[in-house]
């Protein structure tokens, strides 16, 4: 299973797009690793991981090819993680050789009543019947091609009571990941439904907003202080051993000590690595 991280940043991006604090004007000097887009990720070349509006940039950016893509898992509604609109341009007359290829989207039932209000009213009737919806249920695995994936319930979007953000459990043949965006420390019953998989995650992807803080958002996003204390009880579980990758994501200019070389520092010698755009693996 190949996994890349197309973009790394919250949701400002870093350098923020209107911002001129200090760290954004280091990044903008520095470049390369330091310039962070909008999260998403993709698992070989047919999975994607959330839709930001900076999806066309990774495409070129990367090389890919998106009519290539036929599962998409949302993790929530936040723009940054979900611009619906780009699908308008799947269409007649702005697409060609596509037409006959359908998309399956995996997601929220509110996430979908976000499409449902700010994309399909302007989405051609032969694009939008090649959209195929899936409407996930916490803790309700279901089948896309060769994964396997299980939506866990994300601490995050406390001011919206009725979305359900999510988590993702993605098992492919013998690997596994555990994608950790957006989201605060677990809730409980995450804690209880991890307590019956029965091995090791190949890859955690840890969100790690703040940076090297002791305590994120305990309801939105976290802080390394915060990541430390999920893998240590990932590790007394065995989901977490010395060969699971550990690497910190989901960054913001916000953050302590977050431009790429300064967390580097902080992290590696604690056995994570750091994310950046275009950073790729085998599992």
């Amino acid at each position: 299973m190949r996994f890349q991280y197309l973009g790394t940043a919250a949701a400002e991006g870093w350098p923020g797009v209107f911002c001129r604090c200090a760290v954004c004007e280091e990044a903008r000097a520095l470049g390369g690793r330091h310039i962070r887009t909008r999260s998403q990720a993709m698992i070989n070349d047919d999975l994607l991981l959330d839709f930001p509006g900076d999806t066309y940039m990774h495409a070129l950016h990367y090389g890919l090819d998106l009519a290539k893509i036929q599962y998409l898992f949302v993790t929530h509604c936040h723009i940054d993680h979900f611009y619906p609109q780009e699908f308008i341009l799947r269409g007649d007359g702005f697409s060609s050789s596509v037409s006959n290829s359908p998309l399956s989207i995996f997601c929220s039932a509110d996430t979908r009543d976000f499409f449902d209000t700010v994309a399909a009213p302007y989405i051609s009737p032969s694009c939008a019947g090649l959209l195929q919806w899936h409407i996930l249920e916490p803790y309700v695995p279901v089948q896309a091609g060769p994964y396997t994936v299980t939506p866990l319930p994300a601490n995050h979007m406390h001011e919206r009571p009725t979305a359900q953000p999510f988590l993702y459990q993605i098992e492919n043949g013998s690997q596994s990941l555990l994608y950790c965006h957006d989201t605060g420390r677990f809730h409980e019953e995450v804690w209880t439904y991890l307590s019956t998989v029965k091995k090791p995650f190949s890859m955690i992807s840890f969100d790690c907003t703040f940076g090297n803080c002791a305590k994120g958002q305990n309801n939105g996003h976290m802080g390394l202080g915060d990541v430390q204390v999920l893998r240590s009880r990932l590790q007394e579980m065995g989901l977490c051993t010395a060969d699971t990758l550990c690497v910190l994501n989901h960054f913001s200019h916000n953050g302590i000590s977050c431009l790429y070389h300064d967390l580097c520092a902080i992290a590696e010698p604690m056995g994570y690595l750091v994310s950046y755009d275009g950073m790729e693996f085998d599992l």
